[in-house]
């Protein structure tokens, strides 16, 4: 079964051009109106993804500061690399759980919704401990369950009825699979955080076509390497069905899409 985090080939510009807009921007912009208050100079982003965050971080930077975005898919990456022209973010593959810095590197460390993808969290919470100075952040994001993103829930009982039992596990194990705040702030705890905080936030973006949605998790995700496994008549009749789920969805949330996340906190 294709890996839950594998963002390959044509899926990385699919994810930014359909989804990044309609449930990624709003909380980046979020993350980001966060990070005003405080005294940002150099920061690291992990999961940076196709650089939704990144484009709004490098205006925190100082002239004598540095902004370093990482992320494990080299896809991804590049495609960030390709939208933000910048010298003054470093950029470079890492991962989480074996962080290629130096300790006390960092005063700031931001992940926009890649912490559920990381295998080992306390490992990886732990590493951040490590490159963060001395009362350095970490902020970062994660969405609530599936049943909480109604437009996702919908997504995921349609996959099951064309599936079955070999529907992908993708949002129980992928996004939608840490939301327990207790969970959180303990891994955090023996990462060697302290001070956690851990704020419910609801978004209603809105999508401009009706087949964004579709289109974007249908080929911007990792379960378009699962859709691909299938034949054509298979294929089409999923997308039938999500297009009729939705559509009936509609005439309740017309072109909303209502989102809730938790925003996490936590100083060194």
């Amino acid at each position: 079964m294709p890996s839950i985090s594998l963002f390959a080939g044509s899926v990385p510009a699919n994810y930014d051009k359909y989804l990044g807009p309609i449930l990624f921007e709003p909380y980046a912009l979020d993350l980001v109106e966060r990070l005003k208050k405080d005294k940002v100079e150099h920061l690291l982003e992990l999961a940076c993804g196709t650089g939704r965050v990144t484009k709004h971080l490098v205006d925190l930077i100082p002239e004598e500061g540095s902004l370093t975005a990482t992320d494990l898919n080299p896809g991804m990456l590049e495609l960030a690399q390709s939208k933000i022209q910048s010298n003054r973010i470093q950029w470079k593959i890492a991962n989480a759980q074996d962080l290629p810095f130096d300790d006390q590197q960092f005063d700031h460390i931001v992940c926009q919704f890649g912490a559920m993808f990381f295998p080992d969290k306390e490992k990886s919470f732990r590493e951040a401990a490590r490159v963060l100075k001395e009362d350095g952040k970490y902020i970062f994001n994660t969405w609530e369950s599936v049943e909480k993103n109604p437009r996702i829930d919908t997504m995921w009982k349609v996959i099951y009825e064309i599936f079955g039992a070999e529907s992908p596990d993708f949002f129980q194990k992928g996004p939608h699979s840490f939301y327990d705040k207790d969970e959180i702030q303990r891994l955090l705890l023996n990462a060697g955080f302290k001070n956690v905080s851990i704020e419910t936030v609801a978004k209603t973006p809105k999508y401009n076509q009706p087949d964004d949605l579709i289109t974007g998790f249908a080929d911007g995700s990792p379960l378009s390497n699962y859709l691909k496994e299938k034949n054509e008549e298979v294929q089409a009749k999923f997308r039938k069905r999500l297009q009729e789920e939705l559509s009936e969805q509609d005439k309740v949330l017309a072109n909303t899409v209502p989102s809730l996340a938790l925003v996490v906190e936590a100083t060194k």
